[in-house]
Parts: C-alpha cells; structure tokens; sequence
C-alpha cells in the first residue's frame, strides 16, 4: 500500500501526499468544535495557511463511514455515518482501539495496518454498543500527514445489502411455491369437469344400447359433456390470468343462479353416489360482485366434498341453500349426512394439504378459502345438528 492523499475516493490509489488537513467530524450539521482537539494529527496548524485537502469536508461529505486510524490501530478520526453506524458518539471512540468495533473473532483487518500493505476490502464483521454484530465491508488506505503514518478506512454497511439478496431469494421461493401451489390446484380443479365429462359419457353410452332409445336423453348428456368441456377451458382460462395479473376479472351477478349452475355441474356426480340433493335458493336479494366461475368453483368443490363424505353412509342427503344474514351479506350452505369433520384435522381443515381423503391432494378447501377472501367473504364448518357437516361462506351484497 503506497501513502495516498485524501481525495472523494479514499482507496485511490495515486501518489500524492498529504501536508496537513482536518478531521475528527461531527454527524453533518452539528458543531465541528472537536476538529482542534489538539491530540488530532489532523488539527489546524495556525501557523501554516496553506491545506492541499480539507479532510473534514471529505468526512462529512461521505454517505459511507470513514475512520483514520493510526499504526497500533487507534482511532484517530471518525466521520458521523461510521459513529451512527457502531452506536457511539465519536468521543467515545476517539483514542481507543479499533477492536472495539470488531468482534474479537474476527480481526483480519489488522494485517492491513502495516506500512505498504496492499489496499485490500474485506468482508468482516462490526460490532455495535448495542453488541449487534453486522457485517460490512472495510478498506484501508495508507497516508502521510505531517510525517505520521495513518490508514484511511472505507466501512460500508452490507445489512441491507444482504436483506436485499434475502429478499430476492424468498421472492424466488414464493415464486416456486406459487407455481407448485397451482400445478397442484390445477390437477385437482380440472379433475371434477373431466371426471362429469366421462360420467355424461357414459350415461349417454348406456342409453345408446337401450332398445328403446331417446335420443332426447342422449343429446341432453352430450350437451352437458359439453358444458363441462367449456367450464374446464374457462377454468384454466382463470388460472392463465391469476398467473399473469394475480387478479381475476368480477362482475355483479346473480348469486342464486350461479350456485344453481355449479349444482347441475355435479348432478351427475351425486346421482351416480345415490345422493339425494335438496336446492334451497331464496335469498332476495342475491346480487353479488364475483368472478362467477370462482364462485362457481367453491361450490362444486364443497358439494363433491359432501358427496365423497357420504360415500359409506346408508343416509345420504345433500342440502344447498342461500339466505340473507345481518350486516348485508348473502350466506351460502352446503350440508351433508356424512360422518362429519374429525376432530384432529377441524383446526386446521382450510389449510392446505390437510385432507382426510385417502388419495385427496389437499387443496380445495384451501383454494375455496383463498377465493372466498379475495372477495372480501369468509368461510367456515359447522357441525350440522342432524347429523354430518355444514359448509359455509358468505358474501357482502352488491349495493353494500
């Protein structure tokens, strides 16, 4: 390291030499009465007018922390970032050993403190009043003021530097999660259309061995295998734009009317398990702002589930209904027969991935929540006082 003038970058590294200068600052703005402390190597000199660097406005003046420290490693000067940063005020540093802003495990920079060392930044760690430990970023630079010998040091603080990088990484994470999540959503909410498709089918492959045969019956399931192709596309048309925009497109629409059209989606479904279903649609008013086929969604998924619940139970009934609720809201249930919601997994049933289904993903108890909340609702489980489980949300009206 060969000595260097002060100059706006500390660590340059061309000749020149200091003849005398100032230091010892005061955070900007505040008194600079210290600089003529008289144990400064930087102090005026009354008798010499002439200064080939004002090292007092070159501290001051710095965003980063600088420190003039002499060959036993003492602090000789310090600007009010590097004083701000450790926690102390600068008198309280002044004289005493550098070490008290390091910890004692790591003090590298010593090896930098020697005279024609190379200017070296190294990544070490700082040590606040508090006893934090932060890490940073410290440069020596050698000078010669009034032949003393001192090391300039350059401190930056890397604490947001390494929240940043935090941050990204756990954007990133999000990120992979987000696409896990909807890898995993999408497998579970395209399998409910397809799996109606195939159920319409087959009904309409029955049908066509019949002898006497409707062919009313057999295009009424194909209209609905159709359907169900349509709402699988609109489906992932929803998905593509929650991706792209993170927002779904609402509009008002009729509450009542959209829960009965998720109904005929799983007719077939609750048919083919022996499900006797019970529609109950009268609230009035039932005007919404949603994205219908959201709205829809939760529907189905809550009705399977009640289906699927049902599967070993002799009583098997269904019951969908809509009624207005204090506070201008439209309630929505779902009620079943089934054995109703296990203990162990009620605290956490809208979770993701809790599931009570031997082959079930998990997910759509979770998605429904998410949907339900993005709509400013709520959702919930109670037991249903004749046995089984009642699925709720609710919704705020549209002139609400």
């Amino acid at each position: 390291m060969r000595p260097v003038a002060i100059g706006l970058d500390l660590l340059s590294q061309e000749p020149s030499y200091c003849k005398t200068g100032e230091a010892r600052t005061a955070p900007r703005g505040q008194s600079m009465r210290s600089l003529s402390h008289p144990e400064s190597p930087f102090a005026p000199h009354a008798a010499d007018g002439e200064r080939r660097v004002d090292l007092t406005a070159t501290m001051a003046a710095a965003f980063d922390g600088i420190v003039a420290l002499d060959e036993r490693g003492a602090v000789r000067a310090i600007n009010g970032e590097a004083a701000t940063l450790f926690g102390y005020a600068a008198d309280d540093v002044i004289g005493r050993d550098f070490g008290m802003l390091t910890p004692e495990s790591d003090r590298s920079y010593r090896d930098d403190l020697r005279p024609g060392a190379p200017s070296v930044r190294r990544r070490v760690d700082g040590l606040r009043k508090n006893g934090s430990i932060f890490p940073m970023e410290l440069g020596f630079s050698e000078i010669v003021c009034d032949g003393k010998r001192l090391f300039i040091g350059l401190i930056r603080d890397l604490s947001q530097r390494g929240r940043f990088a935090q941050g990204v990484h756990e954007l990133q994470a999000n990120r992979l999660d987000l696409i896990e999540n909807m890898a995993a959503g999408l497998a579970h909410e395209l399998k409910q259309p397809l799996a109606a498709i195939g159920a319409y089918l087959n009904f309409a492959r029955r049908h066509l061995k019949e002898k006497n045969l409707s062919v009313e019956k057999v295009a009424e399931m194909l209209d609905n295998a159709d359907a169900q192709v349509f709402r699988a596309s609109q489906i992932m048309d929803n998905l593509r734009q929650f991706i792209a925009r993170g927002a779904t497109a609402k509009s008002p629409q009729y509450l009542n009317a959209v829960i009965q059209t998720a109904c005929e989606f799983t007719d077939a479904l609750a048919k083919q398990h022996n499900v006797k279903t019970t529609i109950d649609l009268a609230a009035s008013p039932d005007l919404v702002v949603i994205n219908k086929v959201q709205i829809q969604q939760v529907v189905v998924n809550l009705k399977r589930n009640a289906v699927e619940a049902m599967q070993n139970c002799e009583r098997r009934e269904m019951r969908v209904s809509t009624r207005l609720v204090e506070g201008n809201f439209i309630r929505a249930d779902v009620a079943d027969t089934g054995p109703g919601v296990p203990e162990a997994i009620k605290a956490r049933l809208f979770e993701q991935f809790a599931t009570t289904k031997p082959h079930g993903l998990g997910v759509g108890l979770s998605i429904s929540r998410s949907i339900i909340e993005a709509h400013k609702g709520k959702i919930w489980a109670e037991p249903n006082p004749g046995g089984g489980a009642v699925f709720s949300f609710m919704l705020p009206l549209a002139d609400s």
